[in-house]
């Protein structure tokens, strides 16, 4: 059910393989919606002859040899009973002096032979053979004398009813009349077969149903009515998933024509090239180029793809010969036979793939989980929907599929670091999405383990160590590749800041439209998508870099409030302690005077006081050479306050404590200045001489500045008191040389010095 259009397609595709080397190979979907809906189907291939004709007629018991085409259970046109119940078919003739075959199968048409039928029982056969009074029963004189003997002892069931139960109208065929007008225009225009269906609803189980109760079992108006339009409506979304896709692994199509009551849609096949794939298995490597035109004017585009198929088995491989034979000896009608297989992997270079699907020629309902089609002459389902691969032959034919694949993937990462072949490598491997409902392993997780299992040119046997990623700089490994984060739209710098920058193996932007699948590929080989902290640390510095060598534009505040946005939250939180923190060793703390520093570093960084709201703010810029080393001030550019209430921002928020301190004098002197101080006493008018006069005339004036209104909030004089508790460490200038203010002898304060006097 639901698959028509899909079995009518695949019989017309075996027609174009028997073709003359001539044909145009095309075939032509035509529908048309009016009051007596009518579905068309031609093809311009190799037309009907007896076989078809016999095949048509006999459910179940194709002609079809496996190998060669895409139909081979014999049941495929029996689909067209969902939406019709009198299939008709015109074929021209094979060749000169051929017949041409024109019939159809029609159950009230069928009825009328049975009723021919119960009358030559009953009534004995016509001596006369021609015209209408042919003979229908080709039972002996003894048969029908057995027959009226058991019917006049009241032994045998009314005969129509007896008749119904040995025939089926659609294995009687019948023969139709002259060609409609849209059968003759496709018939004259170069199509050799067309298949006429009026959509009447079709007939649920028509084959078993009491011929005689087919009006009856219609329905009403009304349902038939509902029948038709569902027959409609289902052919038409059949039509309107007819997509290049299907067309990938129909070789002898170049031209599908979807006409859908006057408005056409067409599909157009062509083979751009054909290569060798390199490798000790030999392969072939298609480009294959389906274009799409539609409407008027006509609304065109081109789709690309790359197309691999290997042969196994046959004469020249005797080896894979038998593992086929064996593996479909259980399998019935002509399948024992088979003794070579095709199999094939598809792909398309897009931006982001479409979810891939197995195909017996044509997509079946089962998905890869990967972004690529994958073809081979499994063993279906009756309605090719479903694969077992847990059968034998299916499971060899995955085998098969899978070196291919691993195949592939090897030429194209040995190649040029182009694009195409970055998404096919991903479209080829990966699988994305939530696990199979049946707890199986992905498609990408058993490529992963045959890998292990067979050499496929992929270095040492191991997958996870071959660079089959496309990233920024080369193809790299699973264990080398990272997936750049998204960066938000509005972003300051944006995504190509941030991937110039970056201290790891970046995957290509141009497979941005395949992240789940990469996410989910690393995984599987054992990488990881996200960049480790101390990668983090390097592209942050890196960046830094960028910013002060005016390479982005950026402003600082800019930098770091894209920061805030891209960064892990494990990296943005503060760790403790600092030697657990990866950003502690990143250089990218801007300074008022210029420089980057890091917070490991041993010179400390602090918050710049805000002027008018602390009277030391105007010391900032006039830190002498001799403290330059050891403190320095945040870039004013970076935004830490905002809003009339002066709240912290984000940026003040992650820099707080961890990277940046806010100013308090007693801080800095005794983590900073007095750090600084050369070794005492030290002599006059010597370097450490100079550098202990920079220092006291700098921090005398800095805590001279005191103002009411401190960082830490406590009243001037307690504030006196603290910074004054520190200052017995700074140098003074004495006699002979500069010493420790606490061995000096100074003025009043100074108890046990006699410097009252002074």
């Amino acid at each position: 059910r639901g698959r028509c259009v899909l079995e009518l397609l695949q019989n017309a595709h075996d027609a174009l393989g028997g073709a003359r080397r001539d044909d145009p190979r095309r075939i032509a979907f035509v529908l048309a919606t009016g009051p007596e809906p009518v579905l068309l189907a031609a093809n311009s291939g190799r037309p009907f002859g007896r076989t078809d004709f016999e095949g048509v007629c006999q459910l179940g018991q194709s002609p079809k040899d496996p190998n060669e085409s895409v139909g081979n259970k014999g049941l495929g046109f029996q689909s067209v009973l969902e939406v019709s119940t009198r299939p008709r078919i015109w074929s021209t003739a094979v060749a000169e002096g051929d017949p041409e075959f024109a019939f159809g199968f029609d159950p009230a048409g069928t009825m009328r032979l049975v009723e021919q039928a119960v009358a030559e029982i009953e009534n004995g056969v016509p001596t006369s053979r021609s015209g209408a009074a042919r003979r229908i029963v080709n039972w002996s004189e003894d048969q029908l004398r057995a027959y009226r003997a058991r019917s006049l002892s009241g032994e045998a069931p009314e005969a129509a009813n007896e008749a119904q139960q040995y025939m089926s109208p659609y294995s009687i065929p019948l023969p139709v009349g002259d060609r409609p007008p849209e059968v003759a225009e496709l018939l004259d225009a170069g199509y050799a077969t067309v298949i006429r269906l009026p959509l009447d609803g079709g007939r649920a189980g028509a084959v078993n149903e009491d011929i005689q109760d087919f009006d009856q079992a219609a329905g009403t108006t009304a349902d038939r009515r509902l029948a038709v339009s569902e027959a409609v409506e289902s052919i038409k979304d059949q039509l309107d998933e007819l997509s290049a896709r299907s067309t990938l692994f129909l070789p002898d199509l170049e031209r599908l024509t979807i006409d859908v009551d006057g408005e056409r849609r067409v599909l157009e096949r062509i083979v751009d090239s054909n290569a060798d794939l390199p490798g000790a298995r030999p392969a072939t490597e298609q480009v294959l180029l389906v274009g799409r035109s539609a409407g008027s004017p006509p609304d065109t585009a081109t789709r690309e793809f790359r197309v691999w198929t290997r042969c196994l088995g046959g004469d020249g491989d005797p080896a894979e010969a038998q593992r086929i034979q064996d593996a479909v000896s259980h399998l019935p009608n002509r399948w024992p036979e088979v003794r070579q297989v095709e199999v094939g992997v598809a792909v398309e270079d897009a931006a982001s793939p479409a979810p891939g699907k197995f195909v017996i020629f044509l997509p079946t309902e089962v998905d890869t989980g990967t972004g690529a089609l994958v073809n081979a002459p499994f063993y279906g389902s009756l309605d090719r929907r479903q694969i077992n691969f847990e059968d034998e032959y299916n499971a060899l034919l995955l085998e098969y599929v899978m070196d291919l694949a691993l195949d592939v993937a090897a030429a194209l990462a040995a190649g040029p670091t182009e694009t195409w072949r970055g998404r096919a490598i991903v479209d080829l491997l990966a699988s994305a999405g939530p696990a199979p409902a049946s707890g199986r392993p992905t498609l990408m997780e058993r490529m992963r383990q045959r890998a292990e299992e067979v050499q496929h040119g992929l270095g040492e046997n191991e997958l996870a160590n071959a660079g089959l990623l496309l990233c920024v700089d080369g193809w790299q490994s699973a264990a080398e590749a990272r997936i750049m984060p998204e960066v938000p739209g509005g972003d300051p710098l944006g995504t190509g800041a941030w991937r110039e920058a970056a201290g790891f193996k970046v995957l290509s932007p141009e497979l941005d439209g395949r992240r789940s699948q990469v996410e989910a590929l690393l995984e599987c080989l054992g990488g990881s998508s996200a960049p480790t902290p101390a990668e983090w640390a390097d592209t942050v510095e890196r960046l830094a870099e960028r910013i002060q060598a005016g390479e982005t534009g950026a402003s600082w505040d800019a930098f770091l409030n894209s920061l805030l946005a891209i960064l892990p939250e494990d990296t943005r939180s503060p760790r403790k302690p600092r030697a657990a923190d990866p950003l502690a060793e990143a250089r990218f703390l801007p300074t008022r005077d210029g420089r980057l520093i890091r917070a490991s570093d041993s010179v400390q960084l602090f918050f710049p006081p805000r002027r008018g709201v602390d009277d030391a703010a105007e010391f900032v810029d006039a830190v002498p050479d001799a403290l330059k080393a050891r403190i320095a001030f945040l870039d004013t550019h970076v935004q830490t306050h905002e809003g009339p209430q002066r709240h912290n921002t984000e940026v003040q928020k992650f820099l707080d404590g961890r990277f940046v301190q806010s100013f308090r004098r007693e801080d800095l002197i005794r983590d900073v200045v007095v750090p600084a101080l050369p070794e005492l006493p030290a002599p006059h008018d010597s370097p450490d001489a100079r550098r202990c006069s920079q220092i006291l005339r700098w921090t005398l004036a800095l805590v001279s500045r005191s103002g009411p209104a401190t960082e830490d909030d406590l009243p001037e004089s307690q504030l006196a008191n603290s910074v004054l508790s520190l200052l017995r460490d700074l140098p003074v200038a004495c006699g002979s040389d500069w010493r420790r203010a606490g061995e000096a002898v100074f003025g009043p304060g100074w108890p046990g010095r006699g410097g009252d006097s002074i």
